[in-house]
Parts: structure tokens; sequence; C-alpha cells
């Protein structure tokens, strides 16, 4: 009922929407800590509390290897916030790479990155009882491959950072034009806004990445920060289906 709720006030607020610069937070390496504890390290749970007390949408990407092992805290968390409707989760590769590991999606032929893709997908849909329709690769780097892979997968809907123009993928693809941090871990307002205002304010959509559990208090208040001024540019915060299905209604 809540996310029928939500999708009716989306639907009906979409004219307003309008010329109105539509943000989408993209939020990585979602993944459990050790049975016992808690379902996720406390960096996440304060982003997730902070967008539900501010009312503002974004996106968790799931490193999907975290749903192998059987952990009903971790998946009841994840199920909570997805029924909320303010946070969407998304396939975020399936192995949280190191850094002298090659990424998943920066090498393999397409049929083996399809075969990481679908993976992840069905693990989801078994342990969460829902669908990672939207797609971003950890460690962010991908290849021809990975364009013909995700065509294969019919269930992925929208491509965060993909190509402008794809080859094979036929779907949504939302380029990379800044990232909440810079550098990679640091949301750093000053550099933000006049990254923003240079290249990004009169963009239509803007995907934002960042890294909620590098983030300590000092990064805290910098992400604080760079919400507190795109609210103040009257932007709207969607989810990825949000603003698949407001250009996309069929």
């Amino acid at each position: 009922m809540k996310r029928l709720f939500l999708l009716l006030a989306i639907l009906f607020s979409g004219s307003t929407a309008g010329a109105r610069q539509v943000v989408l937070l993209k939020l990585d390496d979602v993944v459990a800590v050790p049975l016992g504890s808690r379902p996720v390290a406390p960096r996440w749970q304060k982003v997730a509390d902070y967008l539900k007390e501010n009312h503002i949408k974004g996106s968790f990407g799931i490193i999907t290897e975290s749903l192998e092992r059987d952990n009903p805290d971790y998946f009841n968390w994840i199920k909570d916030l997805h029924e909320e409707g303010l946070i969407e989760f998304w396939l975020h590769g399936y192995h949280l790479k190191k850094a002298d590991e090659p990424g998943e999606f920066e090498h393999g032929t397409a049929v083996e990155q399809r075969a990481i893709l679908e993976k992840g997908f069905r693990l989801a849909e078994a342990k969460l009882g829902f669908p990672l329709v939207a797609f971003g690769p950890h460690w962010s780097g991908t290849t021809a491959a990975t364009d013909e892979a995700l065509e294969g997968v019919p269930g992925i809907k929208i491509w965060l950072y993909g190509p402008k123009k794809p080859a094979y993928f036929s779907r949504l693809s939302l380029e990379r034009v800044m990232a909440l941090e810079n550098p990679t871990f640091v949301p750093d307002p000053v550099k933000f806004k006049e990254t923003y205002e240079k290249s990004a304010a009169t963009r239509g959509v803007l995907v934002l990445q960042g890294h909620p559990n590098q983030w300590d208090d000092q990064r805290w208040n910098g992400f604080v920060e760079i919400i507190e001024f795109l609210r103040s540019k009257n932007v709207v915060f969607m989810t990825p289906s949000e603003y698949l299905a407001s250009t996309h209604p069929q």
C-alpha cells in the first residue's frame, strides 16, 4: 500500500516536476556485517535514517555475493526499506573486489559477464522477493562486452553510469556527469558546487555516486552540505525506477 501511494504521488506530481532537475543518489557497496551484530554497518543505517527523516529518495547498490549466506536480519533490513519506497536497491555486481583485483566488468566475454549479472539478479529475486532492475558496475569500469551482456538480461532496465549511446543495451542508460565525491570517498562541498555550476546545473538528470561506508564525520558533514545545496536548487530526488517511469510511462 505504501509503495502504491508513493507511485500515485509521483504520477500526480509528474507535471509539476517539469523543468526541475532530477537527481538520482547512487550509493554504492551495500553488504552485510558478520552475523549476530547488526544487519549493516552503522554508516549505512545513518544514511538510510537521514534520507527517511528528510523524505529524500535514493538508491543503494548491493554487492550480491552478500545475499548468498542466509541472513534474515540483513534481508529484512533491505526488504523493509524497499517496502517503504524511498530507497531503491540495485545490482552492483557480485564480488566486492580488492584494489589489486580487476573489476568484474573490466574483462571477460559478454557471455561471462552476463552470467555474473544473471547470478546476482536471481539471488535477489530468491532471497529478497523482488528484482534489482537497475545496474551499476562495482569499481565503475566496463567494456563493450558489458553492453552486450546487459542487453541479454531483460530484467535489468536501467544502466547507471552507462554510455550515452550504447551499442546493444536498448533500455535506459544514464551517463556519468559528476559524482558526490571528489576525490572518490570524499564528499567535498566546495569542489561539488564548483563542478555542478560549471558542467551540471543545466542537465535534466544527474546520477551522483557516493560510498557511505567510507564517510567519517567530516565526510558525512560534506555529504549533508551537498544535499542541502541541491535542495536549494529545487531539484527532484527520485529512485532510478521512478525516473524510468517518468520518461517511459509504458
